[in-house]
């Protein structure tokens, strides 16, 4: 069934904007109170003694396993009522989770708060991105996605400026308090400064007297698709490297190059807005345009990205100058978030109109569990492990509680210090192999992206 798309308010260029603005503020916020964790790791270890594979879990599958899992119902539910309710009432949730996170004394109440955090950003990307796809036709989808995933970088560098200047100078835990506060306005923006389209709107094809399909049917067609699967397994593998690397930049120029907490975050968020930024923007609009000529290049410029990103993260990490090593970071960044949009954009294409939500709430438990959650846990395995290993007095655990000994400026200070500083740059360098094997299924992908399009369209019912 058609909808009438002329003059329609909701597509007019200036409502589209705001609600772009609109998404990519939330964005931003959802990351900045995901960033401050990262921020807040090397005092948060030090006052309570925790370990790096405990911080990898508190960064990784703590989050990651509940910001995933509740995708799939928080999905199913964007195919039928109001996303913005739905979005604002998960600001609500991690905003308080955040702020509470404060007040934790033990590995044990940080663990939990930490799902309750999951559980509440794992409420924004499928009906967000459902939101955007209902109001931009396919062929400018990736560009308009990319604007939203900024509040990506973007939320990192608040995240980490604002948070690690409030951690310097008042404490970790007043970090959570203040970025717990701005979540109750922007719920308030999301519910009456937008509206609730309906579904379809941008194609002009289909209305809300059509019932989504049951869970497994889409299931089944997206899986159906080889295309599909390559895609998945490449984005996973590489938020599986992101994530190793992201959620422990701080940690690893605190230890490696001894900067100040503050200047680590500071540095850490302007790594992440300059290469994340720039990546999504480029890697979103360079598709919009060449997938015209072939449809391929979804796969094409996204593993091209990533074997570059390989090369100059690995670089990076190596080097003993802080400005040469920031520099061939930020450089990877790009490259490696060449992929974020379009992917996006390939599985909402994939889904089809009625599919949507709940495609990329599947597609998240991927990302999550396995990229998001794996990717900090490993990194805090390795280093522990690598730290353990090259640590030669003794027991590290037992001599280095929260990776320093228990006197300050002895040997075994200094000793704890270098064995956490190796193990952290391991680790790192560990994460960028993810770079290389994501490239190859991304080349896989290439060989059936056009039947998997053409999949798309026909549960559609639009022209290819």
């Amino acid at each position: 069934m058609t909808i009438n798309t002329i003059d329609n308010p909701l597509l007019r260029p200036a409502y589209r904007w705001r609600l772009l603005i609109i998404l990519f503020l939330t964005n931003t916020l959802s990351f900045t109170d995901r960033a401050i964790m990262a921020v807040v790791v090397e005092p948060m270890r030090h006052e309570l003694g925790l370990t790096d594979p405990q911080l990898g879990l508190l960064q990784g599958l703590a989050f990651a396993c509940i910001y995933a899992l509740i995708g799939i119902p928080i999905g199913r539910l964007a195919e039928r009522k109001d996303r913005r309710r739905i979005i604002a009432v998960a600001i609500l949730v991690f905003s308080a989770a955040t702020g509470l996170c404060g007040f934790a004394t033990s590995f044990g109440t940080l663990f939990l708060l930490r799902v309750m955090v999951g559980a509440g950003e794992g409420g924004f990307m499928a009906p967000a991105t459902s939101l955007v796809a209902d109001h931009y036709r396919p062929e400018r989808r990736a560009g308009a996605l990319a604007i939203l995933l900024c509040g990506t970088p973007v939320g990192f560098l608040v995240g980490s400026v604002i948070g690690g200047q409030i951690t310097q100078h008042f404490g970790w835990r007043e970090t959570f308090f203040a970025m717990s506060v701005p979540g109750l306005l922007m719920a308030a923006l999301l519910v009456y400064a937008i509206q609730e389209p309906p579904r379809g709107l941008a194609e002009g094809r289909v209305s809300e007297k059509i019932a989504p399909p049951p869970l497994m049917a889409v299931l089944r067609h997206l899986f159906g698709q080889p295309g599909f699967r390559h895609v998945l397994i490449g984005a996973v593998v590489l938020t599986c490297g992101a994530n190793a690397i992201g959620q422990f930049q701080v940690s690893f120029f605190a230890r490696v190059h001894h900067l100040p907490i503050g200047q680590a975050a500071a540095t850490s968020g302007l790594i992440s807005f300059f290469s994340l930024a720039p990546g999504m923007l480029i890697g979103g609009n360079v598709v919009d345009r060449i997938q015209r000529h072939d449809e391929r290049w979804y796969a094409w410029w996204s593993a091209i990205g990533a074997a570059i990103a390989a090369i100059f993260y690995s670089a990076g990490f190596l080097q003993t100058s802080v400005p040469v090593g920031v520099a061939l970071i930020v450089v990877g960044g790009v490259f490696l978030f060449f992929h974020f949009a379009p992917c996006y954009a390939v599985v909402q294409l994939i889904a089809g109109v009625r599919m949507r939500a709940s495609a990329i709430a599947i597609y998240g438990v991927f990302l999550g569990i396995l990229g998001s959650g794996l990717g900090p846990t490993m990194t805090g395995l390795v280093s522990g492990y690598v730290s353990s290993r090259n640590f030669t007095e003794g027991s590290f655990a037992a001599l280095c509680p929260g990776g320093r000994g228990q006197v300050a400026g002895s040997a075994i200070d200094a000793a704890c210090r270098a064995a956490a500083a190796d193990g952290m740059r391991t680790a790192m360098l560990t994460a960028t192999l993810f770079m290389a094997w994501g490239a190859i299924h991304f080349l896989l992908a290439s060989r059936h992206i056009r039947q998997a399009l053409a999949a798309g369209r026909a549960v559609s019912g639009t022209a290819a």
